[in-house]
């Protein structure tokens, strides 16, 4: 047998040898699993099951950008990311979670747009939105979110008719008044013109402020 068969009869055996030890052998199998990023209200087991991994499974049989592809299903999971550590094996999945920012539809939404299923309670101090499309749902958040804090914990839900016509209903001294804010620009404008006019004994009974002009403000 000439040398070039050699090496070529070794490299097989070689390569059978690897394919043995990484798929077959029980040296490389998973030994742990475990979640990063997982939101509260879920248990560890949820995510795993939906994974199919098992303890004792081949770490070469565990395909990372399936299962990525599987957990991104899940709409609240922003990003997914699965390792396998050959030297321990464990495997890790790490999540990224959407974050609401509003209530819309009955559904969780995001600064992107994206609506998701909420694990669990929905948080307290959302604003519930209402638009015709998630993107004039932004536009209403973008204004939510420039308000003083104090104000946020007023709103009680945020209309959004077009991106120059938004306005809240709001909790303000135990009676609830409405808002027209016009567009998200000149907040800062508008809440001080909303903070003069309701400070204003002369309006203490108004059930409606219009500051969509901040500088001819509307009280009624």
């Amino acid at each position: 047998m000439n040398l070039k068969a050699r090496i070529i009869g070794i490299s097989v055996v070689i390569f059978a040898a690897l394919v043995y030890l990484f798929a077959w052998s029980s040296l490389f199998s998973v030994k742990g699993i475990e979640v990063t990023g997982l939101p509260r209200e879920l248990s560890t087991e949820t995510v795993i099951s939906k994974t199919d991994i098992v303890l004792g499974e081949k770490l070469a049989r565990i395909e990372p950008r399936a299962i990525e592809k599987k957990l991104s299903e899940m709409s609240w999971v922003k990003q997914a990311s699965v390792d396998r550590n050959w030297i321990n094996g464990h495997v890790t999945i790490a999540l990224a979670s959407r974050v609401p920012v509003g209530i819309f539809q009955g559904k969780a939404l995001d600064a992107s747009g994206k609506l998701f299923e909420l694990p669990g309670k929905t948080p307290k101090g959302l604003p519930v939105v209402s638009a015709r499309s998630p993107a004039l749902g932004l536009d209403a958040i973008e204004l939510f979110t420039a308000l003083p804090i104090e104000i946020q914990g007023q709103v009680i839900s945020i209309n959004a008719a077009n991106e120059s016509s938004i306005s809240s209903w709001q909790n303000y001294s135990g009676r609830q008044i409405k808002v027209v804010w016009g567009s998200s620009r000149q907040v800062d404008l508008k809440v001080t013109v909303y903070r003069a006019l309701l400070a204003l004994p002369e309006n203490k009974n108004v059930k409606r402020v219009d500051l969509s002009a901040p500088h001819a403000p509307i009280v009624k």
